[in-house]
């Protein structure tokens, strides 16, 4: 049974009302939004030490406790990774509800697909470009700042009670992925929502676009600038207000012809699973804004010695609305670079140049028929079977296909799961015939020596 507390939190009316407060702050000037994020962080560190039990020892072990929340700098504070997170699941989250186990078997189960874990907190899971499985809740209270957030500065519909945006979004639609449990749950009262899987073929997709004729598209980048060729072939035939591109990396090339395409520019909206709603370009010159009201952005070298503007960045985030699962000095596998001239657009907010380390390489195979196809590197991003840790895909061959996986406990069960798993992610392609696929349980999987970075997927080179 929902409380009137998360009846409320969970409403239209909740999220309207953070609207209103979001669209405001864009008006602020830059030294009232650091003095809101300097209040949010502090209410933040205030409920995290109460109720988490691994950041409360975390930071005691450091000298820190609740009564020196007003007086340190965030900077003193003691950076965290996914590893560190996973590891303490349970007692990293501020909500006692919450058990990872109980958790990855809920996000393994089909039938919970666009549900809320409890009717009430929205479950995200992803491996990401680091390969260890992240698992990342966010409360309703949590979930409706997010909505309102990307709703006010990414989407941008139009207002109307006589009028829905039609909004299109093509991705990964079958699971817990940040991309599509953020799209099919906009309000109805905004939107009218087509979703469209990244393993559908493409006769189907072109033919559902150009039936629903969508306002808004969104999806991964590599899928829109695909979707923008067929257009120039003369294969698809709509014309979007906006379009938004996520989750892998928006290249000029890419936005050219996304442009050349649908008449517009792309929004190279930036978002992840530990924050679905980071920043995004101003209209006025398409330059990226980091959204510092809800969280703090540091860029630090490989020493953890702070960046100047210019220079590229390891990011370290703290987020500031999720009070269920507090990331506080998170450090993140993407690279940002800060702009060294601000922009002219009305926005207080910090701007970036690019972002880098969301790049992944297509899989290539070959079918009995001799037709070649790929698999989408997202399907690798977002593996995730209960009781693996961490992995990384090699392919061997031109069909053979290897996964150096790292596995908790109960290999016994966990090694069929991922065979299961990676089966049907084949059967989609029709590559299930012709492709070998094997596990190799390690140990530790170790960065490329070369670049000194952890690469997900490589790819067959003849």
């Amino acid at each position: 049974m929902k409380s009137l507390k998360s009846r409320f939190e969970l409403s239209i009316l909740n999220i309207i009302i953070k609207m209103y407060s979001i669209k405001r702050a864009e008006h602020f000037a830059p030294e009232k939004i650091k003095s809101i994020q300097r209040l949010r962080l502090q209410k933040l560190l205030k409920h995290t030490l109460s109720n988490s039990e691994f950041y409360r020892s975390y930071y005691k072990s450091r000298g820190i406790t609740i009564n020196d929340i007003y007086d340190v700098h965030l900077k003193d504070l003691p950076i965290i990774n996914k590893k560190i997170m996973m590891e303490h699941f349970d007692q990293f989250v501020c909500d006692k509800a919450l058990k990872r186990f109980e958790l990855e078997n809920f996000i393994a189960d089909a039938y919970t697909q666009g549900q809320k874990y409890k009717g009430l907190y929205e479950v995200i899971h992803t491996s990401g470009s680091s390969g260890t499985v992240g698992i990342f809740v966010y409360g309703p209270n949590d979930w409706a700042t997010l909505k309102a957030l990307t709703i006010t500065r990414v989407a941008k519909p139009k207002i109307s009670l006589f009028h829905k945006t039609k909004l299109a979004y093509i991705g990964l639609i079958h699971g817990h992925y940040a991309g599509i449990s953020l799209t099919q749950d906009a309000p109805k009262l905004f939107f009218d929502f087509l979703p469209i899987d990244v393993n559908e073929k493409l006769e189907q997709v072109l033919l559902k676009l150009n039936d629903f004729q969508p306002e808004s598209l969104s999806g991964y980048s590599s899928l829109i600038h695909m979707l923008a060729e067929e257009q120039l072939n003369g294969n698809l035939s709509i014309n979007p207000k906006r379009v938004m591109c996520s989750a892998n990396a928006l290249t000029p090339g890419m936005h050219s012809v996304i442009k050349s395409a649908f008449g517009i520019d792309p929004i190279n909206f930036y978002a992840a699973s530990e924050s679905i709603g980071m920043a995004s370009p101003c209209d006025s010159h398409g330059t990226i804004h980091l959204f510092n009201d809800w969280h703090c952005f540091e860029f630090v070298d490989n020493d953890y010695n702070v960046v100047i503007p210019g220079s590229p960045g390891n990011l370290i985030l703290t987020n500031l609305y999720n009070y269920t699962q507090p990331l506080i000095r998170y450090q993140m596998n993407d690279e940002i670079m800060l702009k060294t001239n601000r922009c002219e657009c009305s926005w207080p907010f910090p701007e970036i140049e690019e972002i880098a380390g969301r790049e992944e390489e297509f899989l290539w195979f070959e079918r009995a028929d001799g037709s070649r196809d790929n698999i989408h590197p997202s399907l690798m991003v977002e593996f995730m079977v209960p009781g693996l840790e961490r992995f990384q895909i090699i392919q061997t061959g031109k069909n053979k296909l290897l996964m150096k996986a790292i596995i908790r406990d109960d290999i016994e069960n966990v090694i069929p799961n991922i065979q299961n798993m990676m089966r049907a992610i084949l059967n989609t392609k029709d590559f299930s015939e012709t492709v070998r696929f094997d596990i190799e349980i390690v140990d530790e999987i170790k960065n490329d020596p070369v670049t000194g970075k952890f690469k997900l997927i490589i790819p067959y080179k003849v």
